[in-house]
């Protein structure tokens, strides 16, 4: 069914809808102005020129160099310098372009960029969303910082609209089609001069240190070949070992380095790691194996069993803290220490695995009881203590679980994909991330092994097909796992595909074909002795046949469905169901029964959007019964939880 005021997914026991008129944008009022740009790198010395040319103006702004140059930190100085001519603030989004793990997909993004701006009512298709973020920005003044690109097309679809706008792009490639298409300006970074290489050895370790020994500091800029990260690892040994003298320090790095500037940056990682403790080696060896662009304390905790070390290692710049706690790998870094190591891996898989079906337990409790692959030893999962916790666990660790489901899909541990892309579907559901669950059911198909695993991943990814407006492809896996539980003659995957059909043409508003898909989910519903699902056809039934017009039946299944006591989730979708025949029989004050006693239900599990939704419908029928000020402040309250799900 589409997704419009006064359309509920009954079938799923989920209300979607819009707050706004078709072709009207809105974002959330009120809001401040997003300010995403990481904390501004501490101790900034040098780069005067650059930061002086290098946005004077709105436009495009590529700044390329190679890895380790410093581009980030130039970006974010420059940004955070210049943040005052950004009334409507600043975004930022790390693209991970030359990780080991995969690059960040466009599309998740502009995603993250709509929900920074407040937007409300966000499209499922991803051209359509980034319509809506060019309509966004068309008119601000507005940074975009769009650090660590693999290539021009991971940022066009990135550009905002208008142009009032500056956009800085950091990159190792030269980016030219951004030029030729959209006139950016380039600049080259090329690594310190020795001047400002002794700034910032000066600015780390305090002019006496340097003055101590001059030679032995120049060595150390020779060696270190003007790349700040170089410069900045050994600044932080020698910080953190003030009993070595600079001269032995230049001494060790001779010998790693063959005068080849290449080389500056393996020689001053080399020469740091041979500094390193056993424990901390190894745990620096296993976080470079770490799914995702970072890791909390407690998913390090399971691959590395310690977190004592990641302290140490932050002081040596090996590690980034971020917000939160948590921990980032510079990808150069990754690359050199990276030690691959089978069941550490599987362990943090595990680790976000349990938790993520613990965390899922509370979004959806009232699901059927799933038995997980057996947990990895020394595997110490979270327990989220309740909804919000649950959710706030998804919403950190969301890249990391993403990255989670590539790392098992790799390693071919394929019931860990499936069991992973189930817990994570009613959290994509929740966050409208369909291109995300279409990604993790996409994996959990290649498999292909027959039986109920196989239906459910051409079912699952059918819905979620079907929630980006990919209707075809949608129908086409619906229809295979049709077929699939014909052939088995799996009477209750068959049940629950006919279930999903019947949702995915009521979007299409084929209510007809829908109904009877409903009515052959009923069927089997009452042949397996299953009420649960028996409530939910008998509502889905009961919503097809009002749409058809014939609100008396429509009536009678809805109160059947009532009557089986279904769980509260499918109260609230039956009492929404009555509450639309009731509105358009002509009895507003019935339907408003019914969608009053669906608020309760609806708050009490505390699923905004269904709140949200529930309040919009209800203004219809308090109006028609002159209940204005009441009708104005239900809908005012839909807009408001409208905004905070996009905070």
């Amino acid at each position: 069914m589409p997704d419009r005021p006064g359309v509920h997914n009954v079938v799923n026991g989920d209300v979607t809808g819009t707050v706004v008129q078709a072709g009207e944008v809105v974002i959330a009022r009120g809001r401040p102005a997003p300010r995403q740009l990481p904390a501004s790198p501490a101790r900034f010395v040098g780069r005067a020129g650059d930061l002086a040319g290098l946005a004077d103006e709105p436009g495009v702004h590529a700044v390329v160099g190679s890895g380790g140059v410093g581009k980030t930190w130039l970006a974010v100085q420059w940004a955070h310098t210049h943040g005052h001519r950004f009334p409507d603030g600043q975004m930022f989004v790390d693209l991970r372009g030359f990780s080991p793990d995969r690059p960040m997909a466009p599309a998740a993004a502009v995603r993250g960029f709509l929900d920074a701006l407040g937007a409300v009512d966000i499209p499922p298709d991803p051209h359509a969303q980034v319509a809506l973020y060019r309509s966004l920005t068309a008119d601000k003044r507005l940074l975009v910082v769009l650090d660590n690109a693999a290539d021009a097309a991971q940022v066009e679809s990135l550009l905002p609209g208008g142009s009032s706008c500056t956009v800085l792009v950091t990159s190792r490639r030269r980016l030219t089609s951004l030029n030729t298409r959209h006139g950016a300006r380039h600049r080259i970074l090329g690594v310190l001069g020795d001047a400002e290489s002794h700034d910032l050895l000066r600015a780390r370790l305090g002019s006496v240190r340097i003055a101590s020994d001059p030679a032995a500091v120049q060595r150390i800029v020779k060696h270190c070949a003007g790349l700040p990260l170089a410069l900045a690892i050994v600044a932080s040994r020698v910080e953190t070992s003030p009993e070595m003298s600079l001269a032995r320090i230049a001494d060790e790095l001779g010998r790693l380095d063959d005068e080849d500037p290449a080389n500056s940056f393996p020689a001053a990682l080399s020469w740091s790691l041979r500094e390193l403790t056993g424990p901390q080696a190894r745990v620096l060896g296993l976080l470079a194996t770490a799914p995702g662009p970072d890791i909390g304390l407690a998913a390090a905790a399971g691959l590395t069993g310690s977190v004592s070390e990641l302290p140490a290692l932050a002081r040596l710049s090996l590690l980034e803290t971020v917000a939160d706690g948590r921990y980032r790998m510079h990808d150069l870094i990754r690359a050199e220490v990276r030690a691959e190591d089978v069941e550490a891996t599987r362990r943090v898989t595990d680790h976000y695995l349990y938790t993520a079906h613990s965390a899922d337990r509370h979004l959806q409790p009232y699901g059927a009881p799933a038995v997980l692959p057996p947990m990895s030893p020394d595997c110490r999962p979270e327990a989220p203590a309740d909804l919000d916790a649950a959710l706030a666990w998804f919403d950190a660790e969301h890249q990391c679980l993403l990255a989670a489901v590539d790392t098992a899909a790799e390693h071919e541990w394929h019931d860990v994909v499936w069991h992973l892309a189930r817990t994570l579907t009613t959290y994509h559901h929740r966050r409208d991330h369909p291109d995300a669950d279409i990604r993790t059911w996409r994996l959990a198909l290649r498999a292909r092994t027959p039986g109920p695993t196989l239906i459910t991943s051409h079912r699952r990814l059918g819905e979620a097909l079907t929630r980006a407006l990919r209707d075809s492809e949608g129908l086409t896996h619906l229809r295979e796992a049709i077929v699939l539980a014909e052939q088995s003659e799996d009477l209750y995957q068959l049940s629950h595909t006919h279930r999903a059909l019947a949702w995915a043409l009521g979007r299409q508003d084929e209510d007809a074909d829908a109904l009877n898909h409903a009515q052959e989910n009923l069927r089997l519903s009452r042949e397996l002795h299953d009420t649960t699902s028996e409530a939910h056809a008998l509502n889905a039934v009961a919503w097809f046949t009002a749409r058809l017009g014939d609100l008396d039946r429509a009536r009678s299944f809805g109160e059947a469905a009532l009557a089986l006591r279904p769980n509260p989730e499918g109260e609230a979708s039956g009492r929404e169901t009555l509450a639309y025949v009731e509105d358009r029989a002509g009895r507003p004050d019935r339907s408003v029964e019914h969608y009053e006693r669906a608020l309760t239900l609806r708050r009490a599990h505390g699923y905004l959007r269904h709140i949200a939704n529930t309040l919009d419908r209800m203004a219809t029928p308090l109006r028609a019964l002159g209940r204005d000020e009441e009708a104005e402040a239900r809908s005012r309250e839909a807009r408001e939880l409208f905004a905070r799900l996009q905070e």
